[in-house]
């Protein structure tokens, strides 16, 4: 029997999207309407207005992201009227780590943000990134697409959101590798915001 969190896991998707646009609009919105200028003078220093974003939207997006989990995981209970397992300790496990997932696509939506300042270059990136092209690799299928997908974001977070044997990597593995592509992303929105907006 699988765990009712799969159900959670399989369908976070549909807050990754939520979370996409909400950490986009966060950054976006201000230069649409011109006050990322006030913003960038109450704060000189770049770095931390672009970290505090992040971090507001991080913990946003964990928020929603765990709380969710902890929805769909007593939906998928009920619904699959005990043919799913359910284990206290391995659906906590799932809760915080789709929690932790929709954090550092927070992030990385923010970096991409900050990249691009326009909210359609922002979620064109990002929609292909987290959904075209895993859904390309997966389905045109073998086995070395299959291991390019696994280190895309969405590709590692399925593995440490949803437990599985036959993975590649480990949980941990599977965190830092959507940790890099969101530090990426941080990185060079960072640098952006720096070299753009002085």
């Amino acid at each position: 029997m699988q765990p009712a969190g799969n159900a959670a896991a399989s369908s976070a998707v549909l807050v990754q999207f939520t979370v996409v646009v909400l950490a986009t609009v966060a950054v976006t919105s201000e230069y649409a309407t011109g006050s990322v200028r006030a913003a960038l003078l109450s704060v000189p220093r770049r770095s931390r207005v672009h970290a505090a974003k992040a971090l507001v939207v991080a913990v946003v997006a964990f928020v929603a992201g765990a709380a969710f989990a902890v929805v769909g995981t007593a939906v998928a209970w009920f619904g699959f009227d005990g043919r799913a397992s359910f284990s206290v300790g391995l659906s906590l496990r799932q809760v915080l780590a789709i929690g932790l997932y929709e954090a550092l696509v927070a992030v990385l939506s923010v970096g991409v943000a900050f990249a691009t300042r326009h909210p359609a270059g922002a979620l064109s990136i990002l929609a292909t990134l987290l959904w075209a092209l895993p859904s390309i690799l997966l389905g045109l299928g073998g086995p070395t697409l299959a291991g390019l997908n696994g280190r895309l974001p969405h590709g590692a977070g399925e593995r440490f959101m949803r437990p599985a044997a036959e993975a590649p990597y480990g949980s941990v593995t599977a965190v830092l590798i959507v940790a890099a592509w969101a530090a990426a992303a941080h990185v060079i929105g960072l640098y952006v915001l720096r070299r753009r907006d002085t």
